[in-house]
């Protein structure tokens, strides 16, 4: 299927100070991982250097398999895009391209129908068909249906800010999990949805053979779905290999493990410290 590889990923803010650094993970073929830490901890900043959003400072990010990304404004979209429009932005890179070049031979037939704009509409289509865009359409009228009660040809062109931030999630989330990509980034996609909707979630990562790294601070979530964890912390990351039951008791003994480290490191800066005074003496 697909897994991921994040090697000694690092990221300096504008001013110079470190969000991210030596961060390495990997999420292997069909885990459910979870990305958890404290607000501004940098958990989206790493999603969107792993999707390729952003440019890491250093390090490497390694995958295999086709990558689909749900991002954490999926929920409260305001603008004038279209139901067809986000289905598109969550398709692959082949579809997405193929897609502008059709809207705008769409438009051009709309205002010029001379025979050059029709092969350059011709074209499109053809382009469109070979980039598996009719059987993406299939998908989404599947995923219409799924997330809002009708077909693709009633919902495609309805605007985003219409729907309520559950149906935005639920829309995206059928999308992705039915859709070709072996592996997902999740940022938050819990939120938003009412209970019913998470309980859906839940089942759905579970059954789901793809690979899944999502961020969540839901503990109904993370202890139904998730595999390991992956902690942002100290702007670094570690992970508890278990599930979410036993991730309490892991990050305790994690923390005392760094207190007594911290303690002889402590005591071994104070021992040079007298031995720098005596030799002074």
């Amino acid at each position: 299927m697909g897994h991921l590889e994040i090697g000694h990923l690092s990221m300096l803010l504008p001013d110079g100070r470190v969000l991210l650094d030596d961060v390495t993970f990997r999420v292997g073929d069909g885990a459910k991982v979870a990305l958890v830490g404290a607000n501004g901890s940098g958990k989206t900043t790493l999603l969107r250097m792993i999707a390729g959003d952003l440019t890491a400072t250093s390090g490497s990010v390694g995958r295999s398999g086709g990558l689909g990304v749900m991002r954490q404004f999926i929920g409260s979209v305001r603008d004038d895009s279209t139901v067809r429009d986000l289905l598109v932005s969550l398709a692959p890179p082949p579809v997405r391209a193929v897609a502008e070049r059709l809207d705008a031979a769409e438009l051009a037939m709309m205002e010029t129908d001379d025979e050059p704009t029709q092969m350059r509409y011709a074209d499109a289509l053809a382009a469109w068909g070979d980039a598996g865009g009719y059987d993406a359409e299939v998908l989404w009228d599947t995923v219409t249906v799924a997330a809002l009660g009708v077909p693709l040809e009633r919902a495609q062109y309805r605007m985003i800010r219409t729907l309520s931030g559950g149906e935005q999630k639920r829309l995206a989330l059928e999308a992705l999990l039915r859709g070709p990509d072996e592996v997902l980034l999740l940022d938050e996609p819990d939120n938003f949805l009412d209970v019913p909707g998470k309980r859906w979630l839940e089942d759905q990562l579970r059954a789901s053979p793809k690979t899944v790294l999502f961020v969540s601070h839901d503990r109904e979530l993370l202890a139904r779905t998730a595999t390991r964890i992956v902690t942002v912390e100290a702007r670094t990351t570690w992970v508890h290999g278990g599930g979410f039951a036993g991730y309490h008791e892991a990050r305790a003994q994690r923390l005392e493990r760094l207190d007594e480290l911290h303690r002889r490191w402590e005591e071994e800066h104070q021992r040079l410290k007298d031995l720098v005074r005596t030799m002074q003496q």
